[in-house]
């Protein structure tokens, strides 16, 4: 009889994963009929039936996951009459309980849709955290609760009488043990597969569902099931903002030793006539802790970037401001220390004083281009909000290279399609442009495309010593870390050689240090943050400006675009916070530092952000090792580390919530 009971217990799970499959497609469906236009849809039939097959992989996954207990139970269960007798007798109930749930969380998901033009987001939680009463009154008046109640319940009742139907015991012919278990094996395998949504490197993820610049298509590949998923994580993470105090913030500004969070350029009438183009480059995990590897001819980590490295500005002694690429975006580009504010109760809040915003309004037109997936971080919502006239993602370049389809990875296509579509922009712009680039190749499972011819590499003791990895991983390792460093370089190559050479600021750092490498405390407790700031300055605006370059110099992300304002603004007002231009003739000393969250550097040495105060000073004049003995910290250096991540959480708060004094 046991044999008889998991048979059967597979059957009705498999049968109940296609039920509650096909009420999700229904409800995506309904919702493609009724939010979408014909013309729309016509000139992107690619993306509809991406959109259909990631969607279904969706509805998987949610079914396999909600069958998976029950098939662990009913393994159990089934070995005693008593307890298979109670299974079978609770399994319709609660079959039907949770097709009812799966059905109003569709339903919900449409109206949630048809009101906000969104699918579940953390807004969804306003019932729980606004006047309940007035927002159950108004979904009772507003919304049809009792026909979508019945719909539920009528899916309910199927899936009941189905699953009653289908327990039954019965007495078919007994199979051999060995068909048996290969039977039970190969479904529990298939429940596993899609309950995992995929058999690659990563399972079905929220970055999956953005398959098409038409919106509607992202917003409607996930299930309600998924995006309410996402949006439970999302809460689970919101940021909480408050409103400030004026007198606080100056508190802190004195206690940092800066006069003012605003700086301006200063008035420069070349920058005025002819404002350049700008490009910042944010290179996943471009750090420095690799890059110490690099020899020329032996084990070339910066392919074609090399000749760049030579002649334009280098800042080495630089660190990043965050350890993981979303802080590290938020920081440069939002100003936020809180990485999760693209997708937090304020991600409909515009911010002022952001890189985009002081560019779009010096008139330039805002781009970002990744050659990841944008659903991301919920980015590519965020950033029209933040003024982004144009976000190109993985999607976007493999319309527009189909080549790049053959060559995606689980994180998304090659680092050099979005560098091709950078300089195809910026050949066509007829207005000042900036854009930013977020490159994605250099992160497992690093992979590099098949047509890339890669410069000598090799496993040196130094490597060896740091290398996490071993052998030909390692190697591969180091070998993406320079094909995205020589596709970089490429670009820069062919901007010089354009007809936009003299016009065009390109930048570039990492934003975080190279994973998978050790590092060896306290010594190398800088280069562990380290991430080198490139900086290409068209000799033309050099002639026109003042600059004084000193590779010496110290910093951290908090510095670039105060940097690059310089050199493409005139007299223009920035919200500087605490960074400074790195190329000025007399440099800013109360700015005159470099910030990470677990690091602070200056002209002296390093000081660790946590535990005791100590200072390393540094090996040498140059170096990016610090002495193993630490020093004592005086108490102003104690204040200004305690002061700065307090003023960039109030500046934050400042910018969405206002001030709560007249002060």
């Amino acid at each position: 009889m046991y044999q008889t009971r998991i048979r059967s217990l597979f059957l009705t799970l498999t049968i109940q994963i296609l039920y509650l499959v096909l009420i999700l497609m229904a409800s995506r469906y309904v919702m493609l009929a009724v939010f979408s236009e014909p013309s729309q849809l016509a000139t992107h039939s690619d993306d509809v039936q991406r959109m259909w097959l990631t969607g279904v992989r969706y509805d998987l996954r949610v079914g396999g996951m909600l069958m998976v207990p029950f098939a662990l139970l009913g393994l159990f269960m089934a070995a005693s009459r008593f307890t298979w007798t109670a299974f079978r007798v609770c399994l319709p109930w609660l079959f039907g309980l949770i097709t009812f749930a799966v059905a109003m969380v569709a339903i919900s998901n449409y109206y949630y849709y048809q009101t906000y033009h969104n699918t579940f987001d953390v807004f969804a939680f306003g019932l729980a955290e606004d006047d309940t009463a007035s927002v159950l009154a108004n979904m009772w008046e507003g919304y049809p609760v009792i026909r979508g109640l019945l719909a539920a319940l009528v899916a309910a009742f199927i899936s009941g009488r189905f699953t009653r139907y289908l327990v039954k015991d019965k007495n078919p012919k007994k199979w051999n043990i060995a068909l048996f278990v290969l039977f039970v094996f190969v479904m529990i395998l298939i429940l596993a597969i899609i309950s995992r949504g995929s058999v690659g490197t990563f399972p079905l993820r929220r970055d999956n569902a953005q398959v098409s610049q038409l919106l509607l298509l992202n917003k409607i590949t996930p299930n309600g099931l998924m995006s309410l998923n996402w949006a439970i994580k999302d809460h689970n993470e919101d940021l909480s903002f408050s409103s400030v105090s004026k007198t606080k913030g100056e508190q802190l500004e004195k206690q940092l030793g800066i006069s003012s969070l605003m700086e301006k350029t200063p008035n420069n009438p070349f920058l005025a006539e002819h404002k350049p183009n700008v490009v910042m480059v944010l290179m996943e995990s471009f750090g420095s802790n690799m890059l110490q590897f690099d020899e020329v001819g032996k084990n070339d980590l910066l392919g074609h970037l090399r000749p760049h490295f030579a002649e334009d500005f280098v800042f080495k002694r630089f660190i990043s401001e965050d350890n993981g690429t979303a802080p590290s975006l938020a920081a440069m580009f939002f100003h936020s220390p809180l990485q999760n504010i693209s997708h937090s109760s304020a991600q409909n809040t515009k911010l002022t004083g952001t890189p985009f915003d002081v560019y779009k309004k010096a008139g330039y037109k805002v781009i970002f281009i990744s050659p990841g997936n944008m659903m991301w971080r919920n980015l590519v919502n965020y950033l029209p909000v933040q003024g982004v006239d144009a976000i190109y993602d993985q999607n976007s370049l493999m319309k527009m290279y189909p080549a790049a389809a053959n060559e995606i990875t689980d994180w998304g296509v090659p680092d050099d399609y979005a560098y091709r579509l950078a300089e195809k922009l910026l050949k066509e712009a007829k207005e000042p442009t900036f854009i930013s680039i977020l490159t994605i190749t250099n992160h497992p499972p690093y992979v590099t495309p098949e047509r890339y011819t890669p410069q000598p590499i090799a496993l040196t003791p130094e490597v060896i010593r740091h290398a996490e990895a071993q052998g030909q991983e390692e190697l591969n390792i180091q070998e993406t870390y320079q094909y995205a460093a020589d596709a970089f370089g490429q670009f820069i190559s062919s901007v010089e050689s354009s007809d936009k050479a003299d016009s065009t600021l390109i930048a570039a750092t990492g934003d975080h240090q190279m994973r998978r490498l050790k590092a060896y405390y306290p010594e190398e407790q800088m280069l562990d943050r380290a991430v080198p700031f490139y900086l290409h300055v068209p000799k033309k605006i050099l002639d026109n400006s003042q600059w004084h370059y000193d590779p010496s110099r110290v910093g951290s992300h908090k510095d670039i675009f105060p940097t690059l304002y310089h050199y493409s603004l005139s007299d223009t007002s920035y919200q500087a916070i605490a960074g400074r231009n790195m190329l000025a003739v007399e440099d800013d000393k109360s700015r005159a530092f470099g910030y990470n969250t677990k690091l602070w550097i200056d002209e002296k040495g390093a000081y660790p952000m946590s535990g005791q105060p100590a200072f390393y000073p540094w090996k040498n004049d140059a170096s990016l090792e610090v002495m193993p003995q630490s020093q004592a910290v005086p108490a102003l250096q104690q204040a200004k580390q305690k002061a700065l991540p307090e003023l960039l959480r109030w500046q934050i708060n400042a910018h969405i919530k206002g001030f709560k004094d007249a002060k």
